[in-house]
C-alpha cells in the first residue's frame, strides 16, 4: 500500500501542469505546514486553492566589485593594484638665448699682466681699459644701431710657451684668482669675459675642465685659439697648431652641459683661424643646443688681404657666426667699424689686438 502511494504521488509529481485544470487532492494525502495529516472531515470541508505555477525570481547579479574593476587586464585577482606611472612629461623646446641672437660683442683681447700679448695689458687699470673698451663699443652701435652692442674682455686663461716648463706641457697657465678677478670686473662693468685657451701640448678639454668652475658665470665664454695647439716634439709659435672637430664638438658639449646643469644663458666659443690646416676637418663641426659657435677670422694685414681671408674662412665655410680680428698697430690702414659691419655676413664678433 505505502509502495503504491509512493508510485501514485510520484506519478501526480511528474504530470505536467495543464492551465486550464485545477488539480484534485483525492488520492493523496494532505498535510498541514506543520506536517500532520489531515482527517477526512477536515478535508471534507478543506477549501483547496487552486495550483498557480510558482513566480519566478529574477536572478539578480551584484555589481563588480570596485576592486576588481580597477584591476589590470590579466592580473590575477590576488594581486594588489599597481601603482600607475606618472605620464612622461613632454620634454620642453630648447629656446636659444646667447647674447648673439640680438647683440654684437666688441673685445680687447690680450693677458692683463703682458703688455706683449695683446692691448689687455696696456692699461695702468682695469678701470682705464673698461673705458677705452665701451668707446670702442659705441663706435659699433653707431655703424649698426640694429645690433645693441656688449663690451667683452678676452683674456688669455692658458699662455703657449717656447719652454717645456715642469709638466712639459709648454704652457702657462694664468692663476684662477685673476681670471676670477676679472670675471667680477666684467659683471660689475656689464660686460662679458671670453677666456682663450692656447693648450700648447695639453688637451682642448683639460683646459675646459680647469676652467668649468667659472665658466658657471652667465657672463663667462670660452675661446680656442688653435695656432698654440702643437704636435709633441714641436714648439709652439715655431709652427702653426692646429684643433680637430672633434676636439672643438667635445668643448661645446662641455659648455652645453654648464648650461643645463646651470640653467644659464647660452654660451659663446669663439674659434680662432687664419689658415686651413688649423681647423683640417672644419666641415665636421655643428652647431648644438645651447652653444653658439663663432668662426673668428685671425691674422694681420691690410683690409684687401683681411677681407679676402674672411670670405674665405667664413663666409664659405661658415658654420654658424662670424667674427674678425683686429690689430691696432699691424693693420694698415685699419678698418673701420663701418667697413667691419658692412662683411658679409657682418661679423658678431670684433675682437681688437
Amino acid at each position: 500500500m505505502i509502495v503504491v502511494l509512493a508510485l501514485i504521488i510520484g506519478g501526480a509529481i511528474a504530470l505536467p501542469h495543464l492551465a486550464e485544470t485545477v488539480p484534485s487532492h483525492q488520492g493523496r494525502p494532505l498535510v498541514t505546514p506543520t506536517g500532520r495529516l489531515l482527517t477526512s472531515d477536515e478535508i471534507a470541508n478543506a477549501t483547496i486553492a487552486p495550483t498557480r505555477e510558482p513566480t519566478a525570481i529574477p536572478t539578480i547579479v551584484p555589481p563588480v566589485a570596485p576592486v576588481f574593476a580597477a584591476r589590470v587586464v590579466g592580473q590575477r585577482a590576488s594581486e594588489p593594484t599597481p601603482t600607475p606611472l606618472p605620464p612622461t612629461p613632454t620634454p620642453k623646446p630648447v629656446v636659444p638665448n646667447g647674447p648673439l641672437l640680438t647683440s654684437r660683442l666688441v673685445t680687447f683681447y690680450g693677458h692683463p699682466e703682458n703688455n706683449r700679448l695683446g692691448i689687455l695689458g696696456e692699461f695702468a687699470s682695469p678701470a682705464a681699459m673698461i673705458a677705452k673698451l665701451k668707446a670702442q663699443a659705441a663706435a659699433y652701435h653707431t655703424a649698426d644701431p640694429s645690433r645693441p652692442v656688449i663690451p667683452t674682455i678676452e683674456l688669455i686663461a692658458s699662455v703657449a710657451s717656447d719652454t717645456p716648463g715642469s709638466d712639459g706641457l709648454y704652457l702657462n697657465r694664468t692663476r684662477l684668482p685673476l681670471i676670477e678677478q676679472y670675471a667680477q670686473i666684467a659683471e660689475q662693468n656689464n660686460c662679458l669675459l671670453l677666456l682663450d685657451i692656447q693648450m700648447g701640448y695639453d688637451s682642448v678639454a683639460n683646459e675646459v675642465a680647469r676652467l668649468a668652475p667659472i665658466l658657471k658665470r652667465p657672463s663667462v665664454h670660452l675661446a680656442i685659439d688653435p695656432e698654440f695647439h702643437v704636435k709633441r716634439g714641436e714648439i709652439p709659435g715655431e709652427v702653426f697648431g692646429s684643433v680637430s672637430a672633434a676636439e672643438v664638438m667635445a668643448a661645446a658639449e662641455m659648455l652645453a652641459e654648464i648650461v643645463r646643469q646651470n640653467g644659464i644663458t647660452d654660451k659663446v666659443l669663439v674659434i680662432h683661424q687664419f689658415r686651413s690646416d688649423m681647423l683640417p676637418d672644419k666641415a665636421n663641426i655643428k652647431p648644438i643646443p645651447h652653444v653658439q659657435i663663432v668662426t673668428v677670422m685671425d691674422g694681420f694685414g691690410a683690409p684687401g688681404a683681411k677681407t679676402k681671408n674672411y670670405t674665405t674662412f667664413v663666409h664659405d665655410e661658415l658654420i654658424q657666426y662670424g667674427g674678425i680680428k683686429l690689430f691696432y698697430t699691424q693693420d694698415v690702414p685699419l678698418m673701420t667699424p663701418a667697413d667691419i659691419v658692412a662683411l658679409d655676413p657682418s661679423p658678431l664678433v670684433v675682437i681688437y689686438q
